[in-house]
């Protein structure tokens, strides 16, 4: 629904309309820094073995929270964790990944981390990226601190226990952090086609 209302209706030759939410857009926002930031994580480094480490390290991870999804709805999957896990450490083998070392070498970072390195990868810094992503997480989960932070605000009336406040979007914001996301996805393109051709 965010999505529907985001979308400039034109309504006349002079007249165009679309509909900002305090939250939504935000959740969607962060959608596309996260997934776009991954991307260029992946394909960023020129070394052939690092891109190769970090896709393993991400199906390690997968195979892990798969193994836990099906747990929780009490079923089994068509191939238990360990035969998974087993041919991930093979193809990480093939690819040349130090036998002696092969946990750490597949051992997945947390999204701070990839976001933060994806967005160093791109003209902007990582440490912005990581930030506009983290205002954006505040806003998707609801938190207070960025409620109360990152958008306006107005105390309507309030008293010893109770203050009523007016809650109002923050178009800049939302502005900068999608122009970031749209940067991302254009380097994350950029990088797909280079590391396309063949070596």
């Amino acid at each position: 629904m965010a999505l529907l209302a985001t979308l400039v209706r034109e309504e006349s030759t002079e007249h165009a309309s679309a509909i900002f939410y305090t939250h939504a857009q935000a959740s969607l926002v962060r959608g596309v820094i996260e997934n776009a930031a991954r991307a260029v994580w992946l394909l960023g480094p020129d070394e052939r073995l690092i891109r190769v480490q970090r896709r393993l390290a991400l199906s390690v991870k997968e195979v892990k929270d798969s193994t836990k999804l099906h747990s929780r709805f009490d079923s089994q999957p068509a191939r238990d964790e360990q035969t998974r896990l087993a041919e991930v450490r093979r193809l990480a083998l093939a690819a040349g990944a130090p036998a002696d070392t092969l946990k750490t070498f597949l051992t997945a970072p947390r999204y701070t981390r990839i976001v933060e390195e994806g967005g160093a990868h791109s003209e902007l810094s990582g440490q912005l990226i990581l930030t506009l992503w983290s205002a954006c997480s505040s806003l998707a989960h609801g938190d207070i601190n960025g409620t109360f932070g990152l958008l306006g605000h107005e105390i309507v009336s309030q008293d010893d226990q109770t203050a009523l406040a007016r809650i109002t979007g923050n178009c800049s914001m939302l502005r900068y952090t999608t122009q970031a996301g749209i940067h991302l996805i254009d380097q994350a393109l950029t990088l797909y086609t280079r590391r396309a051709v063949r070596p």
